[in-house]
């Protein structure tokens, strides 16, 4: 009892302070609780680099961002293991969200030892021609510099990424993703180094 009283004495003394005190702590426990995902952040997947078109995603071009759930764009992916393995069909800055529309769809994928290559072909108004699953053949300079003529034969259309308005108004070629080898590819990168690109449908 000698103990207790002189306790008993302290905590009516002092305790306004002690209530704030323990009001405090538990403020503090609360806030260490709730973490960033429950303040009303959305997980994102980014690009942790730049991902150049026509790349097959690996674990290290990805990361998740939390954002505001008024930011996050349609279409977005949450689980970067959804993603990995996924083809892009345009260029994704670092810290751009990865969203459908950069995708390619994953029952228009490449088929084993083939590449997806993007490329370009004149103007926006001749692509629109164009339809995912369609063979055409590319035509361009030849590597021999003999005239201008097929350099890939019955490559298929795996990807068409919708052409970027100009500022002027107008529309930048559509990116095209074409399925190829790699014999086609160097050839068709040759080309596109020399001259423009057309095709022929098939």
């Amino acid at each position: 009892m000698r103990l207790i009283d002189p306790l008993r004495r302290a905590f009516r003394w002092h305790r306004r302070g002690i209530a704030a005190l323990l009001l405090a702590v538990a403020v503090l426990s609360g806030l260490a609780a709730v973490g960033p995902r429950s303040s009303g952040g959305v997980a994102v997947v980014i690009a942790a680099r730049t991902v150049p078109g026509g790349a097959t995603l690996t674990p290290s071009d990805l990361t998740v961002a939390l954002l505001p759930p008024q930011a996050v764009p349609e279409g977005a992916e949450g689980d970067p293991d959804q993603l990995v393995g996924r083809t892009v069909v345009v260029d994704v800055p670092e810290r751009q969200a990865l969203t459908a529309s950069v995708l390619l769809d994953g029952a228009g994928g490449v088929g084993p030892g083939l590449l997806a290559l993007p490329v370009t072909f004149g103007t926006t108004g001749t692509v629109a021609l164009l339809r995912t699953g369609q063979r055409i053949d590319v035509l361009g300079a030849s590597a021999a510099g003999s005239g201008f003529g097929v350099i890939a034969a019955g490559v298929r259309v795996v990807a068409i990424a919708p052409s970027d308005a100009g500022p002027l108004g107008g529309a930048d070629p559509s990116l095209v993703l074409l399925e190829v080898t790699s014999a086609q590819a160097a050839a068709v990168t040759a080309a596109m180094s020399v001259s423009g690109l057309s095709f022929a449908l098939r």
